[in-house]
């Protein structure tokens, strides 16, 4: 569970889940967003600005939105790591 750029809420859970909050500060109103992890753990996400940020797991899943997180698109970039990527800097 993190912080948007916007002030509102990510939440993961098990076999790649992604729920965002439906408004900013602390709620409990989520509403899960469309990303394909191919059902992978993901471990962290990082936000650089309100529209874009990324998204890191097992096997190797880098996922990025341009979109604030609405959808989510597969980057290739690290399908030949063989290892979990923990954490988004």
């Amino acid at each position: 569970m993190g912080w948007r750029a916007d002030g509102g809420l990510w939440l993961l859970v098990r076999g790649g889940g992604l729920f965002l909050s439906k408004g900013t500060g602390i709620v409990e109103d989520f509403e899960e967003a469309l990303v394909q992890s191919r059902g992978f753990g993901i471990l962290d996400v990082g936000y650089r600005s309100k529209d874009e940020a990324w998204a890191a797991g097992g096997s190797g899943v880098l996922l990025k939105t341009t979109k604030g997180g609405k959808t989510w698109v597969h980057d290739r970039a690290a399908d030949n790591i063989p290892g979990n990527l923990y954490s988004v800097k």
